[in-house]
């Protein structure tokens, strides 16, 4: 089995991050605790396309209550890939929203924005997965999720590296199979920041 790096993320009012926290030391991290697994913060804020904005600002999302991020690293090579894949696959990413949802108060219409973020390090790209939890959404989003990595890698194997950062979301279970193209994390917030203003102003 091929070691990996893994660290967490999460964005959100004060309201969310205690909870969130709370819930992701309980399901979460015990899954890494097993062989092969490496918790490494420092390996990730290291990688440029990974860099993000630390001081607290408001989400850009209208209707965003907050961000759990989970990072992975490993590397493309088909034979490894498959292998964390398989690994990753039984990540309890169900588990965690689930108890989430049911644990803060949020009002309807809200959803809470989960980031997969997988960088692969003999090709120098990451891959985002962007997949939105609300009350009504069911378990299967772990599933949506790995398949959507399947689609990502899919798309690089065709086409190659086209930016430092591709990004996949899932909305409504549909899994965009051309990746929005981006050099850093902190551009995806700024670009979520443009399309927000856009709404106020209609």
């Amino acid at each position: 089995m091929s070691d990996a790096y893994y660290s967490f993320g999460l964005e959100g009012q004060s309201h969310f991050m205690r909870p969130a926290a709370e819930i992701q030391g309980e399901i979460v991290e015990p899954f890494f605790e097993s062989e092969g697994w490496h918790y490494d913060r420092d390996y990730f804020e290291r990688i440029p396309a990974l860099y993000q904005n630390r001081r607290p600002t408001a989400l850009a999302g209208l209707e965003i209550v907050g961000v759990v991020m989970g990072f992975i690293g490993t590397c493309f090579a088909k034979k490894v890939f498959d292998e964390v894949y398989e690994r990753t696959l039984k990540r309890p990413i169900g588990a965690q929203l689930d108890k989430l949802l049911r644990t803060i108060d949020m009002a309807q219409g809200k959803v809470i924005e989960y980031r997969d973020i997988i960088y692969l390090e003999d090709i120098d790209l990451v891959v985002v997965i962007r997949a939105f939890a609300s009350k009504d959404c069911g378990s299967d989003l772990q599933r949506q999720v790995m398949q959507a990595h399947r689609v990502a890698h899919s798309y690089i194997e065709h086409n190659g590296r086209k930016a430092a950062i591709h990004c996949h979301k899932i909305v409504d279970g549909e899994i965009s199979s051309e990746p929005e193209l981006f050099s850093t994390l902190e551009e995806i917030k700024k670009n979520e920041r443009t399309k927000t203003r856009e709404i106020w102003r209609k």
